[in-house]
C-alpha cells in the first residue's frame, strides 16, 4: 500500500496527531508499506521509515484562504505521488480519502470562538467527502450521524502510545488520607479553558472539604496561578502546577484520581491512560474516551457541578479499595484493548478496505 498522512504542519515533537503519527506511521512502514507525510515542514526529523513530502508555507489572509490553499497545495502533490490511500489528519476534504476527525466532529456551537466554530465546520465537510471516516469514540460515530449520514463510518479508539506504568500502591480507602500521605489528584490538558483547569480546581476544592488532605497537581500549556484567580483560594498550599513537560505520565502511578472536567473531548488519551494505570477518573458527559471505560475506573459528573464530582470521586475510590482486583483486572483489560499494535492491524484492515481510487476523485488541477 502507498499510503499518504496528511497532516498541517509538521511539529517532530509535538503532541496529539504528531505523537499519533509518530508511534504509528513506522509501524505501518515496518509491514512493508510505502508511507509518506504531506505536510508543511514534513522534512523536519520524519518519523523512521517514512517519507517526507513537504508543502511550501502559506501565505494567505483568513482561515478559509488558507484551508482552501492547503487543499489545493495538497491536491497537487497526491497527483503527482499517486498513492493508493490517504489517511488524512487535517480534514481537508480531499474525496476518497480516510478521515482521522482527532478534534471530533461536533456541531459548531455558538458559545465558542470562531476558530472553534470554523475548524468543527471544516472538519464537518471533510467527513461528507471522505470515503471513510475512523471515529476515535462512540461519540464522534454519533456525531457523524449528525453531519454525513451517508459516510461509512467505523470506530478506531486511539491506543496507548507508551506501555503504562505499573501502580505504586494499591487502591486506598479516602479516609485515610493524612497530612503525611494525602489524596494526590491529577489534572492534564493542554488546553486549560476547554479541558478545564480552573473547574478541576473547584473540584479539589469540594473534595478537600469532605476529607481534609488532597494534594493537587495540574498539567497545561500555560499555567498561570493569575488566570486560574479565586480556584487556589482554599488549595494555594496543595497545589503544583505544571508546564507542558510530559511528566504527567510518570506521575500516574502515584496518583489517586484524574479530574478531567472537559468541555469537549473527541476521546481523551489522558482518561484512558489513567485508567489503563488503575487510576480511576471522574470526568464529564462530553469527554469520548469514558465511553469506552469500564464502570470500576470512570464517573461522568456536570462540568459545573463540583460536589457531584466529590461524590462521584469519593464513591469510585471507595469501590476500588474495596474490590482492587476488579480494578486491576479492567486496567489490565484497557492495556490489552487498547494495545498500539492492535490499533495498527485494524487501521491497516480499514484503511485497505477502501478502494485505491483516490486520484481520480481529487479536484481538476
Amino acid at each position: 500500500m502507498r499510503l499518504a498522512v496528511l497532516v498541517d504542519r509538521w511539529h517532530p515533537r509535538g503532541g496529539g496527531l504528531e505523537a499519533w503519527t509518530r508511534a504509528v506511521a513506522p509501524r505501518l512502514a515496518a509491514r512493508g508499506h510505502e508511507v509518506f507525510l504531506v505536510a508543511r515542514r514534513a522534512s523536519r526529523r520524519p518519523p523512521a521509515g517514512v517519507c517526507p513530502v513537504p508543502l511550501a508555507p502559506l501565505w494567505r489572509p483568513g482561515r478559509s484562504r488558507r484551508d482552501a490553499a492547503f487543499a489545493a497545495a495538497a491536491a497537487r502533490r497526491l497527483r503527482s505521488l499517486a498513492p493508493d490511500r490517504v489517511l488524512d489528519l487535517r480534514a481537508a476534504g480531499l474525496p476518497g480519502a480516510a478521515l482521522l476527525p482527532m478534534g471530533g466532529l461536533p456541531a459548531p456551537a455558538p458559545d465558542v470562538s470562531a476558530r472553534r466554530r470554523a475548524l468543527a465546520e471544516r472538519a464537518r465537510e471533510a467527513a461528507r467527502r471522505a470515503a471513510l471516516v475512523l471515529a476515535p469514540s462512540p461519540r464522534v460515530l454519533r456525531e457523524l450521524r449528525d453531519c454525513a449520514p451517508a459516510v461509512r463510518g467505523e470506530l478506531l479508539p486511539l491506543p496507548l502510545l507508551e506501555d503504562p506504568r505499573p501502580r505504586l500502591h494499591p487502591p486506598r480507602p479516602p479516609e485515610r488520607a493524612s497530612d503525611l500521605r494525602p489524596l494526590r489528584v491529577l489534572h492534564c490538558g493542554r488546553d486549560a479553558a476547554r479541558h478545564g483547569m480552573r473547574p478541576a480546581l473547584a473540584w479539589a476544592r469540594a473534595l478537600r472539604r469532605r476529607l481534609g488532605h488532597v494534594r493537587f497537581e495540574g498539567w497545561t500549556r500555560r499555567p498561570s496561578r493569575a488566570v486560574l484567580g479565586e480556584g487556589l483560594a482554599d488549595l494555594a498550599d496543595d497545589v503544583v502546577l505544571h508546564g507542558w513537560d510530559g511528566a504527567f505520565r510518570a506521575a500516574l502511578p502515584r496518583a489517586d484520581l484524574l479530574v478531567h472536567p472537559t468541555a469537549y473531548d473527541s476521546f481523551s488519551l489522558v482518561c484512558l491512560e489513567a485508567a489503563a494505570v488503575g487510576v480511576p477518573v471522574v470526568t464529564t458527559p462530553a469527554c469520548g474516551a469514558a465511553d469506552l471505560l469500564p464502570e470500576s475506573l470512570v464517573r461522568r459528573v456536570p462540568r459545573d457541578d463540583p460536589e457531584a464530582a466529590a461524590a462521584a470521586a469519593l464513591e469510585l475510590l471507595a469501590a476500588a479499595a474495596a474490590d482492587p482486583e476488579r480494578v486491576a483486572a479492567d486496567a489490565a483489560a484497557l492495556r490489552r484493548d487498547f494495545a498500539l499494535e492492535r490499533h495498527v492491524d485494524r487501521l491497516e484492515a480499514l484503511l485497505a478496505s477502501i478502494p485505491p481510487s483516490l486520484p481520480r476523485t481529487l479536484p481538476p488541477r
